[in-house]
């Protein structure tokens, strides 16, 4: 079973979710964790824990989450132009925001602190695959590409935070999560 962990304003309608739900049915769950990162990650490991889940694709914010569960229940995980430091990137967002179905919400600092608790500093590199485009308008993909360093690795240049195309990689994925 997959879980998929969307990012910091997405939810489980985002066109990645949809498009990894036709691919993938019913084999796998489309999270719908709370914004609160405590939350968020309680919300997260009972579904690991539940569900007996065996891998993970995450994005952005998500693949920040999906690192520390990759890490801690021993997952291989695929990530899409994950965040790497989002107690930091995540600052700008400080106040009301929207989701992408227009719900909105207050991201607060103390977010950011929580956060920082559910850093990795050293990951293990076979565990991760990761989808990095050079045109992210959100994040640097340098600060994703240096930290999974050494793990399986698809950089294309242009693109955007979405990774324009990844269903182009369905096998890819496959393959490595049946390796």
């Amino acid at each position: 079973m997959i879980l998929y962990i969307h990012g910091f304003r997405t939810t489980p309608n985002s066109f990645k979710a949809q498009t990894l739900k036709t691919h993938y049915g019913d084999n796998i769950i489309i999270s719908n964790h709370p914004i609160i990162p405590q939350e968020a990650i309680e919300y997260l490991e009972n579904i690991i824990k539940k569900e007996k889940i065996k891998t993970i694709i995450a994005s952005s914010l998500g693949g920040f989450y999906a690192t520390y569960l990759a890490q801690k229940y021993h997952l291989k995980t695929v990530l899409i132009n994950p965040s790497v430091e989002p107690y930091k990137s995540l600052g700008r967002y400080l106040g009301v925001n929207s989701k992408d179905n227009g719900e909105e919400f207050v991201w607060k600092k103390e977010y950011m602190q929580v956060l920082e608790r559910f850093k990795i500093d050293k990951i293990d590199k076979k565990r991760f695959f990761l989808f990095l485009q050079t045109g992210d308008e959100i994040l640097d993909y340098r600060i994703a590409e240096k930290f999974y360093s050494g793990s399986k690795l698809i950089l294309e240049e242009e693109g955007n935070h979405r990774f324009q195309g990844f269903e182009r990689f369905y096998g890819e994925v496959d393959e490595f999560f049946n390796s």
